[in-house]
C-alpha cells in the first residue's frame, strides 16, 4: 500500500451513508470532455418561430458533427439551459409527474448546449479540430450571425485528479457511461473535505494554484492566437485556456423516478435552494472565484432528420433531470463556498432534510464529477454576437 504524504481529511470513527464512486479502467488514465453551445441573444427572443428558425442552421451542423462515426464521443448528452440570471427557472409544470414531456416554449427555444465524452485521445483531438465553430459560424447568414452566440470548451483529465459520487446505481450519467467504468462503496463522504480525499492525486498534492504553470506550452487541437474576425465586424471570436489546478465541476439532480409527493418535495422545497445558491455564484464571481455557472435542464437528443435542423429543435422533450456546471479557480475555493457560505449550507441541510423525510423509499438522485485541469489543458473558444448586452 502507498503510504500518504499528505492526510486524509476523514474523521475518525466516521460512519457514512451509503454513497458509490467511480472505478476506471487500469489501463484509462485520462479522459476528455467538451461542452458546445448556442445561444440566443435576447433580443430575438420574443418571437419564437424566429429563434426557432436561428437555433435551426447550427445546431443541424452540430448534429452532423455527433454523428460522424469515426470521431464520435463515446458519450453524449444534450440540455436547454436554464436562464442565466438571477431566476434560475425550472418549468415546474413540465417536471412533477409522467412521462418525458415534448414542449413547444412560447418565447422560443434560446439555447442547445451538448456534453461530449472521449477516452481515445486521438479521437478526441481530430472530433474537435473537426467541428471547427468558427467555420460553422462563418456558414451562418447575417442576420443569424447578429443574433447568434457559439461557444466550446473542452479539457482533458487525468483520472489520478478527477473524484465522482454517486447516491445509487439505478442512474449513472457523465463519466459513469464511459466503457469498462464500474461503481462501489466508499467511505469518502458525508464530511467537509471528503472531495478531496476521493481524488487518488489528493495524497501527494494540495491543489493549490500556480500562477507559473498557468500558460504551458500545450498541443491542444487550433491556433489560439488569432481571432476570427476583427470586432468591429458581426462577432469576435475570442479564445483562452486555464490556469493551474482550476477545477471543473457537473452536479446533477434527477427526479425521473420519483412519485410525485417526492419530486413536488424536491421541486417546492429543494430545488429553490439549489437555485438561490447557483445564483449566488453567478452574481459573485469575485467574490467566490467561480466562473461560467451554467444550471443545465437535460433534454432528449434531438431529431438528425431534419436537413434544416428546424423541426429538430422546434420541439424538445424534456426530461426530469438537471445538473449545473461550473469553474472554481482552485479546489481550496470550492471547498469554501461548499463549507462555509449559507447559499450551499442551505443546500447540504434541505438535501438532508429530504433524505430523512423519505428514508429509504427515496428515489430523488444526486451525482457529480471533478476534474482538477492542470494549466493548458482546457481552451475556451467563444464567438459572441454584435448586439451588445448579450451574456454568454
Amino acid at each position: 500500500m502507498c503510504t500518504r504524504r499528505l492526510p486524509w481529511r476523514l474523521p475518525a470513527g466516521h460512519n457514512p451513508p451509503p454513497r458509490l464512486h467511480l472505478k476506471f479502467p487500469e489501463d484509462l488514465n485520462r479522459v476528455f470532455t467538451a461542452y458546445i453551445g448556442v445561444q440566443l441573444h435576447s433580443a430575438c427572443l420574443g418571437d419564437s418561430r424566429r429563434s426557432t428558425g436561428l437555433l435551426g442552421p447550427p445546431a443541424a451542423r452540430i448534429q452532423k458533427w455527433l454523428a460522424n462515426p469515426e470521431f464520435a464521443p463515446v458519450s453524449t448528452e444534450q440540455f436547454q439551459l436554464l436562464d442565466d440570471s438571477t431566476t434560475h427557472a425550472l418549468a415546474h409544470e413540465n417536471n412533477v409527474s409522467g412521462n418525458d414531456k415534448p414542449v413547444k416554449s412560447s418565447s422560443g427555444i434560446k439555447s442547445l448546449i451538448w456534453v461530449c465524452y472521449w477516452t481515445d485521445e486521438t479521437k478526441y483531438k481530430a472530433s474537435i479540430q473537426t467541428l471547427n465553430l468558427p467555420g460553422i459560424y462563418r456558414g451562418l447568414d447575417t442576420a443569424s450571425k447578429t443574433h447568434i452566440g457559439l461557444w466550446l470548451e473542452h479539457f482533458a483529465s487525468d483520472t489520478s485528479r478527477l473524484e465522482t459520487v454517486y447516491s445509487a446505481t439505478d442512474y449513472l450519467p457523465g463519466l459513469a457511461r464511459l466503457p469498462g467504468t464500474s461503481t462501489a462503496h466508499h467511505v469518502h463522504t458525508g464530511y467537509w473535505g471528503a472531495a478531496r480525499d476521493r481524488i487518488p492525486g489528493s495524497a501527494e498534492d494540495l491543489f493549490e494554484e500556480d500562477i507559473s504553470k498557468s500558460n504551458p506550452d500545450s498541443d491542444l487541437p487550433g491556433d489560439p492566437s488569432t481571432p476570427m474576425i476583427h470586432a468591429k465586424s458581426l462577432g469576435t471570436y475570442i479564445t483562452g485556456t486555464n490556469t493551474h489546478n482550476i477545477v471543473h465541476i457537473r452536479s446533477g439532480q434527477f427526479w425521473g423516478n420519483c412519485n410525485d409527493e417526492e419530486a413536488n418535495a424536491y421541486l417546492n422545497t429543494l430545488e429553490p435552494k439549489l437555485r438561490s445558491g447557483l445564483s449566488y455564484l453567478w452574481t459573485s464571481p469575485e467574490e467566490t472565484r467561480s466562473s461560467g455557472v451554467r444550471y443545465l435542464h437535460n433534454i432528449k437528443p434531438l431529431s438528425n432528420t431534419s436537413t434544416s435542423g428546424d423541426d429538430s429543435v422546434s420541439t424538445i422533450h424534456q426530461t426530469r433531470e438537471a445538473c449545473v456546471t461550473a469553474f472554481f479557480n482552485n479546489m481550496v475555493d470550492m471547498e469554501g463556498w461548499a463549507a462555509r457560505h449559507p447559499s450551499h449550507l442551505a443546500i447540504w441541510a434541505g438535501a438532508i432534510k429530504h433524505g430523512k423525510r423519505f428514508g429509504d423509499e427515496r428515489m430523488f438522485r444526486t451525482w457529480h464529477e471533478v476534474s482538477i485541469l492542470k494549466g493548458g489543458e482546457a481552451r475556451f473558444e467563444h464567438i459572441a454576437p454584435s448586439l451588445r448586452g448579450a451574456r454568454h
